[in-house]
């Protein structure tokens, strides 16, 4: 009889889980433990844990908001968005003109101003505005009753002024935080006006004085002599004439509409975004490289009555024509009425009328 021996059982289980006869079984059984155990612990969600709150990073991804630019105004206002949109940082901003030739706020028959306004800034807020209204607003107000309002009347000067804040107020409704300005017009060669449009001016200096928001840019000494008068004409560094204004006396050359911009530009503090390059140093060299002379020394503009044809030049647009001829771009449409405006080419003939006056 043999006497077990003490602990035999438990070696026994040991060596039957890993006997070589039974290590398959054994090993296969390990396995399906394990399997349950990684199960056990997959079985429970396990929900990502949020690191970052939703949106965090959302600023870095989203492209940064394009300052919208507003030019409203007359003919001469067109001239001072062309020379802009030729400086304005592109991606930094965008452009948008409202400007009709001879309209003005005393003109309503020729563009509604409010009416037109008020749409353009209930679709794209804007965030600087340039007015460039008065040129042609030396003329009776008429009021929504149909009575009449004498122009250079003191009843006229709150009346006109009135309708300006009324512009302005839609402009900063629109975006409270947008940057006004009222640019003046500049002198002219035609002594009663001159003298109008210095009434003009005062009324629309004394809105913005009103409204704080907007600041008024006087253009008259940028365009005057030594002696505060009209001068059609400057100097250049080097001692030659450059023209300014064109042959009838009221609209501008390139010359002169670069000299306009780069004092816009210069008075609004750096509100419009004018990168720094070789467009800028252009408009600015037509501010500090001319100096206007008096009228009486300067050379005599060419003839209007003499112009009769003018020959397109690769890269030459309608509006550009009429202005170097001092001209509104109506006048030059209805002198060439089987010209389509937006097909020029280069080598074709444009009838060129006497000049009118309307600004």
């Amino acid at each position: 009889m043999t006497t077990p021996r003490i602990g035999r059982a438990p070696r026994d289980r040991i060596v039957f889980l890993f006997d070589r006869t039974h290590r398959p079984i054994s090993l296969f059984a390990l396995f399906l433990v394990a399997l349950c155990l990684v199960a056990a612990g997959c079985g429970e969600s396990q929900e990502p844990s949020e690191i970052a709150p939703p949106g965090l990073f959302d600023v870095a991804r989203m492209k940064p908001k394009k300052t919208a630019v507003l030019v409203v105004g007359d003919s001469l206002s067109v001239s001072l968005a062309d020379k802009l949109e030729s400086v304005l940082d592109k991606g930094g901003c965008t452009l948008t003109r409202l400007c009709r030739e001879g309209g003005g706020l005393t003109r309503p028959e020729l563009l509604d101003f409010p009416a037109r306004l008020a749409e353009l800034v209930r679709r794209t807020p804007p965030g600087v505005v340039l007015f460039m209204i008065g040129a042609n607003d030396a003329m009776p107000v008429i009021n929504g009753d149909a009575t009449r309002v004498p122009f250079d009347s003191p009843e006229w000067k709150a009346t006109y002024a009135a309708r300006a804040v009324g512009l302005m107020d839609m402009a900063t409704r629109a975006n409270p935080g947008a940057a006004v300005f009222w640019v003046g017009a500049p002198p002219m060669a035609d002594r009663t006006l001159n003298a109008a449009l210095r009434t003009v001016n005062a009324a629309l200096r004394e809105a913005c004085l009103a409204h704080p928001p907007c600041r008024f840019i006087d253009t008259w000494e940028t365009f005057s002599d030594s002696e505060d008068a009209y001068t059609p004409t400057a100097l250049d560094a080097s001692g030659m004439q450059t023209p300014l204004r064109t042959a009838d006396g009221v609209h501008l050359t390139d010359a002169g509409a670069r000299r306009l911009c780069a004092r816009v530009v210069s008075e609004t503090s750096g509100i419009l975004p004018v990168p720094p390059g070789k467009a800028r140093e252009d408009i600015f060299s037509a501010l500090t490289n001319l100096t206007p002379i008096p009228q009486a020394t300067a050379s005599p503009p060419p003839d209007a009555s003499r112009l009769g044809k003018h020959i397109i030049k690769r890269g030459e647009t309608f509006a550009a024509i009429a202005r170097k001829h001092g001209l509104s771009a109506e006048a030059l449409r209805r002198a060439n009425r089987g010209v389509d405006p937006k097909r020029l080419r280069p080598g074709q003939t444009l009838d060129i009328p006497t000049p009118d006056n309307a600004p």
